[in-house]
Order: C-alpha cells, then structure tokens, then sequence
C-alpha cells in the first residue's frame, strides 16, 4: 500500500506546477464509520469511475473550490471522499518536532494515522515534500 500511495504522490508533485499546487493530504481506511470527519463541500462525496490519480489532481489546485482537506481512499484503493475535514484525536504517543514549522494538515495526518481503521495517512507539500505515516511514525520522508 505505501508504495501505491508514494507513487501516486510522487507522479503528482512531479506533474502539478509549483505556483497552482495547495498539497495535499490522504487517508487510506477500513471503515469510514468511526473516524472524525466533516464533508466541507456537497461535492466531497465521489461516486464516478474516476481513478484516484485524476481526483486528488484535480482537488489539489488552487482553482478547484475543493483544495482543502483530506482525500479518503479506501484499502482497496479506490477515493470515496474529496475535501474532508480530518479531525483526529491528539495522541501523545507521537513524536512531533514543533521547529520544523509543519502545519495543521501534517499534524492531522500525524495523528490520524494511530485511529483504529485508518491504514495509512499521507501528506505532500511544496514545502516539506512528501511524507507517509502508519501507527503515529513518520515510515517515508522526502524532501526536494
């Protein structure tokens, strides 16, 4: 799974314009049912034939009113959700470097990668790049 995840992200950061792209971040789940989440647009539901590659493009430009939030990609990797408000517990079980300036997003998927039901969170900026978590650790990193 995470290298379905890192290939997905890589092929986006490489291929969306520096000055368009907002980041992005997933969340890869078992079961939507207790996980802390708000639809932020009547559209965050997807219920086409769409691949996942084409939706997170499309939701992670600055143009498309759906930039923000997550994107919740199911374990058999197919997206159910565009622009969701993650909102996760926080888990002191975490380590978190509070120097490196890292936002809400990261902290989100950081945090959200210990609920019970999520697989995998991912999150990819122009600022820190990419990065894949599981169980509340940091498992890839990549800067540009």
């Amino acid at each position: 799974m995470k290298n379905r995840v890192l290939s997905l992200l890589k092929k986006l950061k490489k291929e969306v314009p520096g000055n368009t792209f907002t980041g992005t971040g997933i969340v890869i789940y078992e079961s939507l049912d207790e996980l802390p989440l708000f639809f932020m647009s009547a559209d965050s539901e997807v219920n086409d034939n769409e691949d996942v590659y084409s939706i997170i493009l499309e939701s992670s430009l600055a143009t498309n009113p759906n930039h923000d939030g997550f994107n919740m990609i199911t374990s058999d990797f197919k997206i159910t959700h565009r622009n969701v408000y993650f909102a996760p517990p926080i888990s002191t079980d975490v380590v978190f470097d509070s120097s490196k300036g890292y936002g809400t997003r990261y902290v989100a998927a950081l945090m959200g990668s210990t609920i019970q039901g999520v697989l995998l969170t991912a999150v990819v900026s122009n600022s820190y790049g990419i990065v894949i978590f599981e169980h509340g650790k940091a498992i890839w990193e990549s800067n540009w």
